[in-house]
């Protein structure tokens, strides 16, 4: 049997994607993990981060594309999005940062639609599937331990190296190479920074505060919201968003790989600080900037998301490879990556969307 569609991966941007593809077309989903929504139950406590009220493509998604970011993000938009799920009665609110969140606190009853949807378009779902190699002569031929698939379109949707915990191994950057495609660094994100100095007295201790980060005394990215010290590291969004703003400059200025022209900010405002933390830095009205020297991120295994992969100057409008026709790659395989607080899944949807718009299915379903 030949499909015309075999999407591989996991999560939301495959079961979204496969719910536009033609409902006559014959559609194979391979899923690695026993359950199809591990990863995503490991989101916000399993609540669903659907998307966020405002987003803008340029200043909330990475990528040295910067015309990309706007144009996939365009095809389906963060309002395309909260119409979708409120037409398949997703009752949903909006929450700090302006994130769209499910009102239930349940992201299965998001999985539970997609699924229902996506089985309703004349999809199969093949659980457990240890992929060994995927060759093209006139079709692409998937091979597994026990069994081979043959398909007329593939769709790589996968997560990268990063979260091994779930199944991720890095194989299908080796795809990616197979099929000549320029693949850009990958980098690990929402993960801690660790520091030079230590802060282990300041251990669990969260302030607001502003946070500023310099290359070579030039100001590349600033924000203000709470943050966490934990012993020698600093945690939670507002330090993976910095993460991002760094990776972006080294990537796009070609940079090398180290932290040692990087300097961290911190701005306290004693209103917002701890008495631990204002005793610690001896902050006063007066004194309230302190640098601090960034090691490095914490590791792979520690990672939840991975920065970048194939070079979307690699790819056509609908995602689809210019080397290899009918190879397509959404999700996290692309090198746009986005900000925590909501921008994650509006990236799985709208690079999903973009990729099945290439079979003229137009209308929002």
């Amino acid at each position: 049997m030949i499909y015309d569609f075999i999407t591989i991966g996991w999560w939301w941007s495959w079961l979204f994607c496969n719910i536009h593809l033609p409902k006559k077309s014959k559609k194979l989903i391979l899923e690695k993990n026993n359950i199809v929504w591990t990863k995503v139950l490991l989101s916000w406590w399993e609540r669903a981060n659907l998307t966020n009220i405002n987003i803008n493509p340029e200043n909330d998604y990475f990528s040295c594309n910067k015309k990309a970011c706007i144009w996939f993000l365009n095809r389906f938009t963060n309002y395309d999005t909260i119409d979708f799920f409120k037409k398949n009665e997703v009752k949903t609110n909006i929450e700090d940062k302006w994130r769209v969140i499910t009102s239930s606190w349940k992201s299965k009853e998001v999985v539970d639609l997609l699924l229902k949807k996506t089985l309703k378009n004349n999809t199969n779902i093949i659980k457990k599937v240890n992929i060994k190699k995927i060759t093209k002569k006139d079709i692409y031929v998937i091979e597994t331990e026990d069994k081979v698939y043959k398909t007329k379109n593939l769709i790589i949707a996968t997560w990268w190296k990063s979260f091994p915990q779930v199944g991720t191994d890095g194989f299908w950057y080796d795809i990616a190479k197979q099929f000549w495609l320029k693949v850009v660094k990958p980098y690990k994100w929402l993960a801690w920074v660790v520091l030079k100095q230590d802060l282990s007295q300041l251990s669990w201790s969260t302030i607001k505060a502003s946070i500023s980060l310099y290359y070579k005394k030039r100001l590349i990215y600033n924000e203000f919201w709470p943050l966490l010290f934990t012993h020698f590291w600093l945690s939670w969004p507002i330090i993976y968003n910095m993460v991002l703003w760094m990776w972006e400059y080294i990537s796009c200025n070609n940079l090398e790989e180290n932290y040692v022209n990087f300097k961290l900010q911190i701005t306290f405002n004693i209103k917002d600080s701890t008495k631990k933390i204002i005793k610690h830095f001896n902050i006063d009205e007066e004194n309230t900037d302190f640098y601090f020297d960034i090691q490095y991120v914490k590791s792979w295994k520690e990672a939840k998301c991975t920065w970048w992969w194939v070079d979307t100057n690699e790819l056509t409008k609908y995602l689809e490879s210019k080397k290899n026709l009918w190879l397509f790659f959404i999700w996290e395989v692309v090198d746009i990556t986005w900000k925590t607080w909501g921008f994650n899944l509006q990236w799985a949807w709208s690079s999903a969307y973009a990729c099945a718009e290439k079979f003229n299915i137009h209308q929002k379903v």
